[in-house]
């Protein structure tokens, strides 16, 4: 065993028991104890075992022929990463080891598990604590090894019959060194997070509200956070697409805004044959009204009314000669003649009312009209201006309904601008080009975000560390986590101080010490990137002994707190006692001074 330290830490947590004559079921099952109806099975798995077969539990896992993992931890190496002072440090040694130096990386310093992204314990300073996260898994199955006979067999299968099997990650992980175990597994596996013990730093009640009770409950949040769009990009840029959904780009010639739709339905209006206007259509009926023979006038007298009697035509002359012409009779003879005429159209009225008269002298001219297309409108909301362009040319683009749908979201991925994205690439940018964090992100031996299970060997506890980058160079382990930080009005003397500060208050010593416990690290860097807009300068610093010395003390007095809340059940709120508040050195400087002045 790599660590026997934590195995009596895990002995002395689970395989302890009072009463010798009669053992607890779940004392003999963590014993693997073998009950008499099993002893058939068990004869079959001992001689699985002799045939050269993997079997858990009997064959050693640490056979190189089951698993290929170099994560032991050297007595002396030299130092690849050298700090030259200055925040400057000499990589030539880490380089001179790598492929591009001529020497073959390792193959036995990985295992061969398919890698995919996974995101770490923690991302930049001030991240929320990720969905899942607080999950303290109990399950018992263990990972399953193929063994050689299987893999023998499997070659001489034809390649078009052989489907890519999907990756199947156990309910519980055995401690060991796991790659591509993906986030959300990661998150919701056993053992204690760097997290979880910063939120018992907290305190012991808002560990157990968190990550026990579960009461406190934080969804990961769709809103952009800087920092895992630029891991993603410095660390796993080849899934970008996996977590991300970038804002679409706005094609040539979409319609963006109500004065490009205006624009648009202008030209198409322009473009029409021309209508009839109210005005060309009275004109016409004027015009049809002026051929009509006019009504014959009833007088307003007896003479007028007699000279318009005259004038009738002799058939409506029903007068009989030698008769007296009144007024009356002549009237009535003027009316049934005026009955006869062809009434004239009307000349007032909309557009389509005067469209209606023309139909009836020239429904020809009418019937032409009508084949006419219309106008699209040009009034109205923006959406009802987008449907007036549809009507004409629905493969038309625009670009709210292209944002729209990217904002739908409905994969669930977090949406980025394209502005964001770009002050990502810019902060990609500065990394890559950096002397120092360039070398480190591309380095072709490294690994990001494996995952070490282990047990925390004074309490027993499990626990978890996932860092987002580390280097295994000819046994020397290193380890590197990327934080994106925004300091732009820092002045250049008091930077180092802050951050100092920066790693302190937010414990990243703690994890850093964690991480070297239980995923074997010699050196630990933090690469710490500016993200304010067009200000990406980068800081390499490396956790000094006493640093990480700090870190581990406090990483333990926390776990044997939180062994000691699962023991007894109690879980401290972070004041517990009554108190006088004093003042502090400011406030008595003060004090004096105003006591002078009064």
């Amino acid at each position: 065993y790599h660590y026997p330290g934590r195995l009596q830490g895990y002995i002395n947590a689970n395989l302890t028991e009072t009463d010798h004559e009669n053992p607890t079921e779940e004392a003999l099952t963590a014993a693997r104890h073998t009950p008499e109806k099993d002893a058939v099975e068990e004869a079959n798995r001992q001689l699985a075992a002799a045939r050269g077969e993997y079997v858990e539990g009997i064959s050693d896992p640490n056979d190189p022929k089951w698993v290929k993992t170099g994560t032991s931890q050297p007595t002396t190496e030299p130092e690849l990463v050298k700090n030259v002072g200055n925040g400057i440090f000499d990589v030539s040694a880490l380089m001179q080891n790598s492929s591009t130096h001529g020497t073959e990386t390792n193959p036995e310093t990985t295992s061969n598990v398919q890698v995919q992204k996974a995101d770490s314990d923690e991302k930049q300073a001030g991240d929320a604590v990720q969905a899942g996260e607080d999950d303290l898994g109990t399950g018992k199955e263990a990972v399953t090894v193929e063994n050689q006979n299987q893999a023998e067999a499997q070659q001489n299968v034809p390649e078009s019959q052989q489907e890519e099997p999907e990756a199947a990650w156990p309910e519980y992980f055995e401690p060991g060194r796991y790659e591509g175990v993906p986030n959300e597994v990661y998150h919701a596996a056993n053992g204690i997070s760097s997290t979880q013990v910063k939120d018992a730093r907290v305190s012991l009640m808002y560990f157990n509200a968190r990550h026990v009770e579960k009461t406190i409950v934080k969804e990961r949040s769709p809103v952009l956070d800087m920092g895992n769009l630029v891991h993603a990009l410095a660390l796993q840029p080849e899934n970008l697409e996996a977590e991300f959904s970038v804002e679409p780009e706005i094609p040539e010639g979409a319609f963006t805004t109500t004065a490009t739709l205006r624009e648009f339905i202008d030209a198409h209006n322009a473009s029409l044959p021309a209508l009839l206007s109210a005005d060309d259509i009275k004109a016409l009926l004027e015009e049809y009204n002026a051929t009509l023979p006019s009504q014959m006038p009833l007088g307003a007298s007896v003479d007028e009314t007699y000279a318009s009697y005259e004038q009738l035509p002799e058939e409506f002359q029903r007068i009989e000669n030698g008769t007296k012409h009144t007024a009356t009779a002549m009237k009535a003879c003027i009316k049934e003649y005026n009955v006869t005429l062809p009434a004239p159209v009307k000349t007032s009225g909309s557009r389509d009312a005067l469209l209606e008269q023309l139909a009836i002298i020239n429904p020809d001219l009418v019937a032409q009209e009508a084949q006419k297309s219309s106008p699209l409108k040009v009034s109205g909301t923006k959406a009802d201006l987008i449907q007036a362009v549809k009507s004409v040319n629905p493969a038309v683009v625009f670009a709210d309904e292209l944002l729209d749908a990217w904002r739908e979201n409905t994969e669930g991925k977090v949406l980025v601008t394209r502005q964001q994205l770009s002050t990502a690439l810019n902060i990609q940018k500065a990394l890559l080009e950096h002397p120092t964090a360039g070398k480190l992100l591309t380095h072709p031996s490294r690994a990001v975000e494996v995952s070490y299970f282990g047990i925390d060997e004074e309490t027993g506890l499990e626990v978890r560390v996932r860092p987002d980058l580390e280097l295994d160079m000819g046994g020397l382990r290193i380890g590197a986590d990327l934080k994106t930080i925004s300091m732009w009005n820092i002045k250049q003397e008091g930077l180092r101080a802050k951050l100092h500060r920066e790693i302190i208050d937010r414990d990243y010593h703690l994890s850093a010490a964690m991480y070297c416990e239980t995923a074997a690290l010699d050196q630990f860097f933090w690469i710490f990137v500016n993200k304010d807009e067009n200000y990406h300068w980068v800081a390499i610093i490396e956790a000094s002994t006493e640093l990480l010395e700090l870190g581990m003390l406090e990483y333990r007095k926390t776990m044997r707190e939180i062994a000691n809340g699962f023991d007894t059940g109690e879980w401290s709120a972070p004041i517990t006692e009554d108190y006088t508040d004093e003042l502090n050195d400011f406030d008595v400087r003060r004090l004096e001074a105003l006591r002078v002045q009064a």
